[in-house]
């Protein structure tokens, strides 16, 4: 048997007959395996990010973005498009589809659309902090579907060009859709899925750790299918090459690789099951919205409690402030809330918590969407007549809410919403005659406050400290029990033996007086601080010591409002271990027995004198039971009460030469009253503020568009400045050389590759190509090395060069040809690299190599001077 015949057969196992080898994917194959992938990788981050949105518009936000993204990568590869052509086609993508995806809303009209295409221009900046400061889920509201539309836009096409192309840079796609899955967690709730037993084991955070383990899945299978394919590939090339034919491996092979892969990928699970398990034994999940604070700041602004008396005026008594009206024929809601004040500091209630401030997460107010769940529930109209300030007249529980009139869009904007107490807050104020409409949840039945058993651990929103002793004593001298059938009898007697009174001074005939019919005017004073509540319960608890009597009519010794008896009776029941809270608001029920005021709005037009206060008590689970606090005006006090009691009200008067001390500004919600500003006269500049904000938005937006061009532009005029001031002067002519076929290539031409500069220029057939050509050969393989004015001479020549190409063609190529990248490309594909090399003299010289794969011969474009020709 001949050599070659003994090799063949060696080859082929001893002359036996070879087995089949498996047959290597096709490359339709081979790129439908690869997409397929990219979009599974891409729909754990579609996943990842529903909690965000919980929308349909976002499903086809996805669907249209991912789809968009996958014919970009295909006609990329199809028409050979370079990245740049590829970057200029996605932002026209994005500019063509993100109104009718990312920002639907703005589909209504032909303005509309107009004006979503620079909501999405400024949304691509700005939305993607609004999207952390605003309650999730977010629906389809405004522009906050435009983050995930540019990710899985950008990410889709990004990674699947990556994936599709040849070397290794396949991979980079891995850490780029990671990127897009991280999306969904790092921009979502702080909450954790509930966790989840199985099979005796618990999963700490479902929901999370399966898309953890899909996303670690996919990338692992993607990595291992792309390396299984590039082995497969280089075995094909060798068995073309050598003409061995190939074999499959043996099954010991096939079995080592498979458990060698399988026992990575065990190890990776478990350590990402343990990471997760570690995370989830920390109190809470940080995500970004976990560092911004979006509550909004309440300084400026004045308590409502605060400002209950000024209602009572009577400037603003019979003022018409707004209007509820039912739309729906079902049970209208019966009271409308203002604010609701769980926080007590000894000086005012407040909204948020004075030891948290108003970063706590829990009462701050957040923008929301319009929609916050189902769309079924009481429909109620509000028409603003005279109402203004900051809290916002709604409802309880908000569905969705809808402004309509020329500034709803404004008013939509400053809508601010606290989802844990039920109520919205205003920051563009409400002007007479603008409308919105609120779709609440159907009012449960209110659970009696006698049936709530006795708190088992005290839920105390309030210090102990700061509940008087006086209270804690006429609790102690009532007898009553402990549990909710207690804190009922306790609200029954203060109310019956409280005195209703909205005034200091006696006020006039036509005032709150006159509507509470046979009524005998008692003074008391305003404010609900620790010593106001002291001085009420020692009232209380002197005159149930000083008589026999145990009529609550007998009994009467305070006198207040709903401003003094709402907080009183809230530190009852956190007296009593129950948590509670005051709200300000409007009652449209008819007025109770015990106090017998004419509270409620008559046909749902509610005015000043139907402002009123009440508590609400934490009933288990998330329902609050409703108290009224209000005190009765039938039974007055006696005279030797007033005689007994005045000294208790005089007030602290200055004396002389006391120095007069302004007051501080306005606590958010403290009672501290504002302080009065002069009115400022002049110019009004509202117009200039307008026109500012317009044009910085627009120029913002021109930034945005712009970027990616001056950056390009800025790269090229920095690479011709370094060539120019080479501090090699030969170096100079080889950059001044490229700097032409650099220009040459960017007009469209091609890349020459390993020609001569001779040949390049013949080729090119510019004017004057072939003196430069022979310049830089002369200077780069000539004798005498050049001068610095030769090289000065020569880049003139250059510029001169470029002008020329630059002139033949119209402004668009012209334009075209300074942001085209191909000059950067073919740099890149060179495999330049630069190092440095210290001489005996000490200089320091530039060298730069070429290396060209797959090409003839070096290229000399770059290429260093030869020294051993020249003269010493």
């Amino acid at each position: 048997m001949s050599a070659p015949a003994e090799r063949a057969a060696t080859a082929t196992g001893g002359g036996l007959p070879p087995r089949r080898p498996r047959r290597a994917p096709s490359q339709r194959q081979s790129l439908t395996i690869n997409a397929l992938f990219v979009v599974l990788m891409l729909l754990v981050a579609v996943w990842a990010a529903w909690p965000i949105y919980q929308d349909s518009a976002y499903l086809l936000m996805a669907a249209g973005a991912i789809a968009a993204g996958i014919l970009l990568a295909w006609l990329a590869r199809a028409r050979g498009w370079s990245w740049f052509s590829l970057l200029l086609a996605i932002l026209g993508a994005y500019l063509l589809l993100g109104v009718p995806l990312a920002v639907p809303s703005a589909l209504s009209s032909a303005s509309n659309a107009l004006g979503g295409l620079l909501d999405l221009v400024t949304a691509t900046v700005f939305s993607w902090k609004e999207l952390v400061t605003i309650s999730l889920p977010v629906g389809s509201y405004q522009t906050l579907l435009v983050p995930a539309f540019v990710l899985f836009l950008g990410g889709t096409t990004a990674a699947l060009s990556l994936a599709w192309c040849g070397g290794r840079r396949y991979a980079i796609a891995v850490p780029l859709i990671f990127a897009v899955q991280l999306f969904g967690l790092v921009f979502g709730s702080t909450a954790e899925s509930e966790p989840l037993a199985v099979a005796g084991f618990t999963v700490p955070a479902p929901r999370e750790t399966l898309i953890g383990l899909a996303a670690l899945l996919l990338d692992f299978g993607f990595l291992a299918w792309r390396t299984h394919l590039a082995r497969s590939e280089a075995l094909n090339l060798a068995a073309r090459t050598t003409g061995v034919r190939r074999t499959p491996g043996g099954l010991g092979g096939r079995v080592r690789r498979g458990a060698l892969a399988f026992g990575v990928l065990v190890l990776a699970v478990g350590v990402s099951l343990g990471g997760l398990s570690m995370l989830a034994s920390t109190p809470s999940r940080e995500v970004l919205r976990s560092s911004i604070d979006p509550a909004v700041e309440l300084r400026e602004y004045v308590s409502p409690l605060s400002q209950y008396r000024s209602y009572f005026s009577a400037e603003r008594y019979d003022e018409e402030l707004f209007t509820v009206t039912p739309v729906d024929s079902g049970e209208p809601a019966s009271r409308v809330r203002l604010a609701v004040l769980s926080h007590y500091d000894g000086e005012v209630f407040r909204v948020v918590d004075p030891r948290s401030g108003a970063s706590n997460q829990d009462t701050a107010f957040a923008r929301v969407s319009h929609s916050r769940g189902s769309a079924s529930g009481g429909v109620t109209t509000f028409a603003i007549s005279g109402y203004q300030g900051v809290w916002m007249p709604g409802t309880e529980a908000l569905t969705s809410i809808r402004f309509a009139g020329k500034r709803a869009a404004e008013l939509s904007d400053g809508f601010f919403y606290n989802a844990g107490t039920a109520s919205g807050i205003q920051l563009n104020a409400l002007e007479t005659g603008e409308r919105y409409t609120i779709v609440s949840p159907r009012e449960a039945e209110a659970t009696d406050l006698a049936g709530l058993a006795r708190p088992a651990a005290a839920s105390r929103l309030i210090d102990v400290s700061l509940i008087p002793a006086s209270l804690g004593d006429w609790v102690t001298a009532q007898e009553v029990s402990s549990d909710g059938a207690g804190l009922a009898e306790l609200v029954s007697r203060l109310r019956e033996r409280g005195y209703l009174s909205h005034a200091l001074t006696t006020p006039t005939a036509e005032s709150w007086t006159a509507d509470l019919g046979d009524y005998q005017f008692s003074p008391s004073l305003s404010g609900h601080s620790v010593a106001r509540i002291d001085a009420l319960f020692t009232a209380l608890l002197e005159k149930q010591n000083n008589t026999t009597s145990t009529e609550n009519s007998q009994l009467v010794a305070a006198v207040g409002d709903d401003e003094q008896f709402a907080v009183a009776t809230a530190l009852l029941a956190q007296y009593l271990g129950f948590e509670s809270r005051v709200v300000l608001g409007f009652s449209l029920a008819e007025a109770d027995a015990v106090s017998g005021a004419p509270g409620a709005c008559v046909d749902g037009v509610c005015a000043g004198r139907n402002l009123a206060a009440w508590v609400e008590v934490a009933g288990g689970g998330e329902s609050w039971i409703t108290v009224n606090a209000t005190p009765q005006f039938q039974n007055p006090l006696s005279p030797i009460d007033d005689a007994t009691r005045d000294p208790q009200y005089n007030t602290e008067v200055l004396p002389e030469g006391a120095t007069e001390r302004q007051a501080p500004e306005a606590n958010p919600t403290s009672g501290e009253d504002q302080q009065e500003e002069e009115p400022v006269t002049g110019i009004d500049l509202a117009w200039l503020f307008a026109a500012l904000k317009i044009g910085g938005i627009s120029l913002a937006a021109l930034l945005v568009v712009s970027t990616p061009f001056m950056v390009i532009l800025g790269a090229k005029m920095k690479r011709r400045r370094d060539r120019a001031r080479a501090p090699d002067v030969s170096a100079r002519f080889a950059g001044g050389w490229d700097e032409y076929v650099d220009a040459a290539v960017d007009r469209g031409l091609a890349d020459q590759g390993s020609m001569t500069r001779v040949e390049i220029a013949r080729h090119y057939q510019s004017a004057g190509g072939g003196v430069l050509a022979a310049l830089a050969d002369r200077a780069v393989f000539g004798e005498v090395p050049p001068v610095i004015s030769d090289s000065d001479a020569f880049w003139a020549l250059v510029s001169a060069e470029r002008a020329g190409l630059a002139a033949s063609g119209t402004r668009r190529d012209r334009w075209r040809a300074a942001l085209s990248l191909r000059s950067f490309s073919r740099l890149a594909d060179a495999g330049r690299s630069f190092r440095f090399r210290h001489h005996r003299r000490g200089t320091v010289r530039l060298d730069v190599t070429t290396v060209r794969p797959n090409r003839r011969d070096i290229s000399r474009m770059g290429e260093r001077p030869r020294t051993s020709g020249r003269k010493s």
